[in-house]
């Protein structure tokens, strides 16, 4: 028998477990994202104040570039490790899991120093392809400057998986989603005030990687247990390879993380036009930080489940998830496109209105993608990298063709057309695949709920923003009236058992008696 109620009511002991360790685990990724993302959006909005369109625009290809050089040196060497510690602790094998922490870094850094040396030796080449005219060397000092990011972010990214193949986001969350972006924001924003312009913002991108990775190693060796430590290494290299490749490559030509269409409006447009669009995107990070805050924990449950060759509770966890990422994440898109222009006024003065129309457009492709779940991972941590990488090679050359015919005239929006069409197109076809290969899929019947719900406080948004007339306090207040009427829909709609589990637990924690000592 149980004690809780909860569980006869639809729930089984093993669905109640999975739904813990995933609410636990993405409740404090959430919190972490909201950090990074929070404090990434700060920075952002105080270096285009400080830096103007132009100087901001140059900040964000370079970024970019290094952060795609990052990915491409870590080879996705994060996700091996992850997955290969997850399934050595669950057969038991403490060498297994060793030996795959060494394989992990030393692919991670073996294909970071490959990567860096290819920059450098070809940085006027890059430099000249993306640098307004006149700007060519100093854009080529700043990849020189950020080379080191290379190595640091690849060894923190295998450091921050090994750790959340233990169950737990804490260690992660705390050294790449609070230490590294408070570190990059404070020095960050101090160095440009203090002079260093474009560079001092570059500087601080390499000392946060440095220190987040000081961190998660500290977290690291206190986790993996004595047994583990004194074991002698297995090390699946074949294996581990053979995931690692495709999966990086899924993972470097993800149109979300590639940043693909800052660096094709920095090749075939102007600075000013990267700003609007990277103002764009940078308002989509709290619409997605919930879904963010789920996909880190959500794999290495993937990889338990389908390895037990439990499908039906992986099905049911599936569905779970993508209706929590859609009830908190639709309202966010629906209240960015309605009222776009106020956040811009706002928090991008200096890209009002240019970036209006691109927020909105980006907004629409983000309710698709945030609607179709997590499912990539679903695909990669069953074992099949490949067809994601297939999916992502697909979506770059779309976006590559697409983004050649209209981003030279119609420059941010075409760009945020793009963006949001592919988006559309790749995340279709992962659904379907998820269903042929593994036999589940993201819809239940439930997921009607946050739909409805998000209607209809949309509804109530967009009447009210005819009286509004570009006075922030009655746009706030029609914001506000619209998530009042989203809340009182779900709740006449009722709450799913997942929900009131995950409820009972934390009145539970709350008001447990604590003891005295």
């Amino acid at each position: 028998m149980t004690d809780d109620p909860l569980l006869a009511e639809g729930l089984t002991q093993e669905a109640a477990r999975d739904v813990g360790t995933v609410a636990k685990g993405g409740a404090i990724q959430i919190v972490g994202q909201m950090s990074e993302r929070g404090l990434g959006f700060l920075f952002h909005a105080a270096t285009l104040q400080l830096l103007g369109p132009g100087g901001f625009g140059l900040l964000r290809q370079v970024e970019q570039l290094l952060t795609i050089a990052g990915q491409l040196g870590l080879t996705g060497f994060n996700y091996a490790v992850m997955r290969f510690i997850t399934l050595a602790r669950a057969a038991k094998q403490p060498g297994g899991v060793r030996g795959a922490a060494q394989v992990g870094m030393a692919g991670a850094l073996i294909g970071s120093a490959i990567v860096v040396i290819g920059l450098l030796t070809g940085t006027d080449l890059v430099s000249e392809r993306f640098a307004d005219p006149g700007d060519v060397a100093a854009f080529s000092r700043l990849l020189w400057i950020g080379a080191a990011y290379v190595p640091l972010f690849g060894i923190l990214q295998v450091l921050r998986y090994s750790t959340q193949a233990y169950r737990t986001m804490v260690p992660s969350v705390v050294a790449g989603s609070i230490v590294k972006p408070v570190t990059r924001t404070v020095i960050g924003v101090g160095l440009v005030l203090a002079g260093f312009s474009v560079a001092g913002a570059v500087v601080s991108l390499v000392i946060s990687a440095a220190i987040g990775t000081v961190v998660a190693g500290w977290f690291f060796l206190r986790m993996i247990t004595a047994e583990e430590r004194a074991a002698t290494p297995k090390r699946a290299v074949g294996p581990m390879i053979r995931f690692a490749l495709p999966q990086g490559g899924s993972s470097l030509f993800g149109i979300q993380s590639l940043g693909l269409g800052i660096l094709l409006l920095g090749a075939l447009n102007t600075d000013a036009e990267v700003a609007f669009f990277a103002v764009g995107l940078g308002l989509q990070g709290p619409g997605n930080i919930f879904l963010g805050g789920i996909v880190n924990i959500w794999a290495p449950v993937v990889s338990d489940l389908h390895a037990r060759g439990d499908i039906a509770r992986l099905d049911s966890l599936y569905k779970t998830i993508n209706r929590w990422v859609a009830t908190f994440s639709f309202p966010v898109f629906a209240a960015m496109i309605i009222e776009a222009d106020l956040f811009i006024r706002t928090f991008f003065p200096k890209a009002f209105p240019g970036a209006v129309a691109v927020a909105i457009i980006l907004a629409a492709g983000n309710l698709f993608y945030v609607g179709t779940g997590p499912t990539g991972y679903v695909i990669s941590m069953t074992g099949r990298p490949g067809v994601n990488f297939a999916n992502s090679v697909v979506g770059v050359v779309l976006y590559l063709i697409l983004g050649i015919i209209f981003v030279p005239k119609y420059g941010a929006i075409g760009m945020a057309i793009v963006d949001s069409s592919v988006t559309v197109v790749i995340n279709s076809a992962r659904v379907v695949q998820a269903k042929v290969l593994v036999g589940v899929q993201p819809f239940g019947r439930s997921y009607i709920k946050p739909v409805a719900a998000t209607l209809a406080g949309s509804a109530v948004t967009f009447a009210f923003s005819f009286f509004a007339d570009e006075k922030w306090p009655l746009e706030v207040t029609g914001i506000a009236l619209g998530g009042i009427v989203f809340v009182l829909v779900l709740r006449v709609m009722g709450i799913d058992p997942e929900e009131q589990h995950v409820w009972q637990r934390i009145k539970e924690r709350a008001f447990k008696p604590k003891r005295r000592g």
